[in-house]
């Protein structure tokens, strides 16, 4: 099990890497974008039923959470 997930690692770091080298030859785009929108925000809908335990889930990956959201500072992943 340890081997595979060792190969797994080793496979992933090489996409990320080939990834990394393909975009060094794209041109950087310095744009200010924006999305202009009739309606400023979202009409919300019913919602559908939810995997059990999928929020829970979510905030135990989340580096800092509460009971209810996931705590971050803008910009902070940068």
């Amino acid at each position: 099990m340890v081997l595979d997930e060792q190969k797994i690692e080793q496979e992933a770091k090489e996409i990320l890497d080939k990834f990394a080298e393909a975009l060094k030859s794209v041109d950087k785009v310095d744009v200010d974008s924006y999305v202009d929108r009739d309606e400023f925000e979202r009409v919300e809908g019913e919602g559908k039923e939810s995997i059990v335990g999928f929020k829970e889930r979510v905030l135990q990956n989340a580096p800092e959470h509460d009971d209810d959201f996931i705590l971050v500072e803008k910009g902070s992943w940068k």
